[in-house]
């Protein structure tokens, strides 16, 4: 009878937490469906900027499991690149572009927010870093952000952006 007592009461407490973990797998779900849209949408439009159209945006797709997972897409190939695949730098600005996007549509639902990264572009070339200075000063008006760098070249190319304020701390 005891042991019978325990499973009954560990039965019904499993039963709580997986209603409970499918209410918020759905809730998750939802979130996402209104969401994913607009801010994949400009996620995509941002990571084919960041990239300098290496990339010309980004899709949902499906793994081998059947679980959601984000590709990028080459403008000269119908075959989807999946994240590991990608090097280093495209893994940061796909990232990074996501991370935009969701500011984006923050600031589009009227709550902007202040923004702080610290050293984002460490591993772009030239080029991307220029381009996503560019994406950051455009971005500008809709949020405050804010870009630490140790890197000197980093400060130059930005002082060369229309609405980039660079600031220098004193050694």
């Amino acid at each position: 009878q005891d042991n019978l007592a325990h499973l009954r009461r560990d039965a019904q407490r499993y039963l709580r937490l997986q209603v409970g973990v499918d209410l918020l797998r759905r809730e998750i779900e939802k979130f996402r469906r209104k969401n994913q849209g607009p801010v994949l949408t400009r996620a995509s439009g941002i990571f084919a900027e960041l990239t300098l159209g290496s990339f010309s945006g980004l899709k949902p797709d499906v793994d081998s499991r059947g679980e959601p997972v984000l590709v990028g897409v080459r403008p000269d190939s119908p075959l989807p690149i999946d994240v590991t695949a990608m090097s280093t730098g495209s893994r940061d600005q796909l990232y990074l572009a996501l991370r935009l996007a969701s500011l984006v549509h923050r600031a589009e639902q009227g709550r902007p927010m202040v923004s702080v990264f610290d050293d984002i572009l460490i591993n772009f070339d030239d080029e991307r870093s220029t381009a996503t200075l560019k994406v950051l000063a455009g971005l500008e008006g809709e949020n405050q952000l804010i870009l630490f760098t140790h890197q000197r070249h980093v400060a130059r190319q930005a002082e060369q952006i229309d609405g980039v304020q660079v600031h220098y701390l004193e050694q």
